[in-house]
């Protein structure tokens, strides 16, 4: 008969070791774990839609400003105005500026933040480059879909309301609101498929997105002149459609820039051999060339305004549909009142920031109506408008700024 096995003295002392071990394990990967350092703080209640504003105030005063840098542009997400500052964003009241919700990462500064249909989107870095993202429900602050991928150190963030576009200088993605990755283009981490490049051809300059088109500008090896490659999602999401246009003369070290795309145009500014804002169809012909009068600031910024895209060129302002991208009207100076960024609508009139206030357009014929003031600091930044409800909000710089 075998004898039963006795735990010995040793035995007991190996067990609580063991034990100690992975308990200090566990709590170790607790302490340093992403979930840890994830600090979220929903609405008390969901937030109530807001009211479409019936007519331009004839007045406009501040009513709050937030530190926001992470922004480049007011977000304005399912009645909350959306800030990033730091580690955090938070979803702000349009007409006090209270924090109703919030989300952040302890351990993660961002790299910025976007939107899509109701979702805020919070871009984080980790060892793999500006890709972990999460989404926040604007309404209720509560997590969304989320997603984490291989990205370059730094991304620019763009979106249209439907699709955010992630784009680097090696390589750039479009997500749908579940943030499933619809296209992909540039470098990759690692050999998935063969003949797919471990290492970008080319330096990505500038790119914009609809929800179904991509295009970007290129500078590649051994070529003096920009590319301009129109990209289209296909059944494979890291094997676009592709379209090659190359930008005659205009050099890789030019400041020339995608500006806008819909789907089936794409507007492109080239500094050379004279300023021009170009539209190219699908196929990749130039389908419209308009002069500029010299060429564009640095700062140069496009926004959405209604069914128009309207583009700040540093001292006036050029008007697009949005559909076709069709040249409609430029808004000039007019005495000491200058455009100094792009407009936005409210209330079927489009406004524009000038140095003294607003200036109030009919959008179809670029006829202006009336002007209202505003004092504000004089800066080098674009000012940046949206609007809220019956609140206008801007961007100036790295600040947020409120007006009712």
């Amino acid at each position: 008969m075998v004898k039963p096995e006795r735990r010995t003295r040793a035995d007991v002392v190996a067990a609580i070791a063991i034990a100690a071990v992975i308990a200090v394990t566990a709590g170790l990967v607790w302490l340093t774990s992403d979930a840890r350092a994830t600090i979220s703080r929903p609405a008390a209640t969901a937030v109530p839609p807001l009211a479409t504003a019936t007519a331009v105030p004839s007045s406009l005063r501040q009513l709050w400003t937030a530190h926001s840098p992470k922004t480049s542009a007011p977000l304005v997400v399912a009645a909350s105005v959306v800030t990033g500052d730091g580690h955090t964003v938070e979803g702000r009241d349009p007409v006090s500026g209270s924090p109703v919700w919030s989300y952040g990462r302890t351990n993660l500064e961002l790299c910025g933040v976007s939107w899509v249909y109701q979702y805020a989107v919070a871009v984080y870095p980790d060892s793999r480059g500006c890709g972990q993202v999460s989404t926040i429900d604007a309404k209720t602050g509560k997590r969304g879909p989320a997603r984490t991928a291989y990205a370059d150190p730094e991304v620019r963030l763009s979106s249209d309301g439907t699709a955010v576009l992630s784009a680097g200088d090696s390589r750039l993605e479009l997500w749908r609101s579940d943030m499933v990755r619809m296209l992909s283009y540039g470098s990759v981490d690692a050999k998935i498929k063969p003949g797919t490049p471990a290492s970008p051809l080319c330096r990505l300059t500038s790119a914009a997105a609809s929800s179904s088109a991509v295009s970007v500008l290129e500078a590649c090896p051994n070529e003096e002149d920009l590319r301009l490659t129109l990209l289209r999602p296909s059944d494979e999401e890291d094997t676009p459609e592709l379209k090659y246009v190359t930008q005659s003369g205009v050099s890789v070290d030019s400041d020339a820039r995608v500006v806008a795309v819909s789907d089936t145009a794409t507007a492109v500014y080239v500094p050379t051999p004279k300023p021009a804002v170009t539209i190219v169809d699908e196929t990749g012909a130039t389908i419209q060339t308009t002069p500029l009068p010299k060429p564009a600031s640095p700062n140069a910024t496009m926004s959405r305004a209604g069914d128009l895209f309207t583009w700040w060129t540093g001292d006036s302002l050029m008007v697009f549909s949005a559909k076709e991208l069709q040249y409609k009207y430029t808004v000039t100076p007019a005495g000491a009142n200058i455009p100094i960024g792009p407009a936005t609508e409210m209330a079927g009139r489009l406004l524009v920031p000038v140095t003294g206030g607003y200036d109030v357009f009919d959008p179809d014929s670029g006829k202006g109506d009336r002007h209202i003031p505003v004092p504000r600091p004089p800066s080098a930044d674009p000012v940046v408008p949206a609007v809220a409800g019956s609140t206008v909000v801007e961007q100036r710089g790295d600040e947020l700024v409120a007006l009712g």
